[in-house]
């Protein structure tokens, strides 16, 4: 009874089993129901491809999305770390540029260890290093920069960054110039005041931007001196040229000439607990050729999935590197194997214990039955040495031989009784007494048998 309990528990734990990893399969796969995006200004590049992921997700995925604004991509990464926020958008190197701004005492080292909890989905677009100074200023090359009134970004934003690793390039110390930290939206208003000499700024080719303001022919752009050297010298910089006439194609065409400048990426990056699912949809998006085209991402568009992985700041999110290495993807969801190993492991000792379980009652069970097979053996024991004392020599012996034959004969029904047939045919103890009892049966026969020979002797002889 109890051996077959435990044959219908294991039969109905390996059925129930495939149920319970689909379920457990679904749960941690599952989307969020919701999810927040760090952007930026709401009138930066940021900002508007942030808005376009919350509607893109939320009519393909029915997932609610949340877009931060923030100042930049230096809060950007704080909300990530933070867990504040689930995507970001980043600029490479802001961080570290940033850092030097503090006072030493104020300084903190970015936890590098902490770093490997971001992780990078895709570089989207390249962010062009401007200098931009009204047509009629007599600011005429990067020199003339000094002791004027410059707008080097807002305070935590990847321009400020980058117009930091400007300035140390062209060898301008901050105190040289008057800076400002200024919004796009305060920097037009003050340059078209003319209350603001110039603005580093540091944005997509195709930023409303520097359409707004180089399309109008009152302004220019000047030209970064040894700009390979700055691309060298800072991480995250590379070498890029603006065609002549990107902005302006008619009298003043802006710019004049191919200008050498740098850029640098802009990443968008992920907390490294995001869903892998999520991850894989939003990188999907990314690289489907709808997105990169109507959002004006050419670079991506046209050099695809070795564009947006080019100049990764972070590990690559696992759930992006499915999509950009498919045939490396596993069998099973990551999540999936991380979230069930306690679970495996319980369902495993589980099993292993109830074998062992199993096991011991079997031992039990056989220990009983030797104690069952002792006393029988005890019992046939004594038989025997009673028949041993009897010859069938004497006329007294034959009734005595009899009542061990009987007794003998009890004691195998008995036996036979206590143990099932497939107890029987198993156990090899019980078979082998049973092949005694049948010995000292055939022994007390033979001995009757002389006995019966003898007494029909001596009647033989009487008559």
């Amino acid at each position: 009874m109890k051996r077959s309990l435990f044959k219908i528990l294991v039969v109905i734990l390996l059925i129930s089993f495939p149920v319970l990893m689909h379920q457990v399969y679904r749960w941690t796969t599952a989307l969020p129901s919701q999810i927040t995006i760090a952007a930026g200004y709401p009138e930066g590049r940021y900002y508007g491809l942030a808005d376009q992921l919350k509607s893109t997700l939320e009519q393909q995925l029915n997932i609610k999305v949340q877009v931060l604004e923030t100042k930049g991509s230096l809060e950007n990464l704080q909300l990530l770390r933070s867990g504040k926020a689930d995507l970001g958008f980043y600029q490479p190197g802001t961080e570290l540029a940033l850092l030097k701004l503090k006072k030493p005492e104020d300084r903190s080292e970015p936890n590098i260890h902490n770093s490997d909890h971001i992780c990078f989905i895709a570089n989207l677009y390249s962010q062009v290093l401007h200098i931009i100074v009204r047509s009629d200023s007599d600011i005429m090359d990067v020199e003339d920069l000094k002791g004027r009134r410059i707008s080097i970004g807002q305070k935590d934003s990847g321009d400020l960054a980058s117009s930091l690793a400007l300035l140390r390039h062209l060898q301008i110390n901050l105190d040289e110039i008057d800076e400002v930290y200024l919004s796009y939206h305060e920097v037009e208003e003050l340059l078209d005041q003319k209350k603001l000499d110039g603005m580093i700024v540091t944005v997509g080719i195709d930023a409303p931007l520097l359409h707004d303001l180089l399309d109008t022919g009152k302004y220019r752009i000047l030209e970064i001196p040894f700009s390979a050297a700055l691309a060298r010298k800072e991480a995250g910089f590379y070498e890029y040229e603006i065609p002549a006439g990107m902005f302006r194609r008619s009298d003043p065409t802006v710019p004049a000439q191919n200008l050498k400048t740098v850029a640098c990426g802009a990443h968008l990056l992920a907390r490294e607990s995001v869903s892998d699912e999520l991850i894989g949809h939003v990188t999907s998006l990314i690289m489907h050729q709808n997105f990169s085209r109507h959002m004006h991402l050419n670079e991506l568009f046209s050099e695809g999935s070795g564009f947006a992985r080019d100049n990764q700041s972070f590990p690559v999110h696992a759930g992006a590197d499915h999509v950009y290495n498919p045939d490396l993807k596993p069998f099973m969801n990551s999540e999936f194997v991380e979230a069930t190993e306690g679970m495996r492991s319980f369902i495993v000792s589980m099993l292993i214990a109830a074998y062992l379980l199993f096991r011991w009652i079997q031992k039990r069970r056989a220990k009983a039955q030797g104690h069952k097979l002792d006393s029988f053996i005890i019992k046939l024991v004594e038989i025997e040495n009673k028949q041993m004392q009897l010859d069938g020599n004497n006329p007294d012996d034959g009734p005595a031989l009899h009542i061990l034959l009987d007794e003998v004969t009890s004691l195998r029904q008995e036996t036979l009784q206590q143990f099932s047939a497939h107890e029987l045919n198993e156990d090899r103890a019980t078979d082998a007494f049973l092949g005694m009892c049948h010995a000292l049966s055939d022994k007390i026969n033979a001995k009757l048998l002389g006995w019966k020979i003898d007494r029909l002797g001596e009647t033989i002889t009487r008559s």
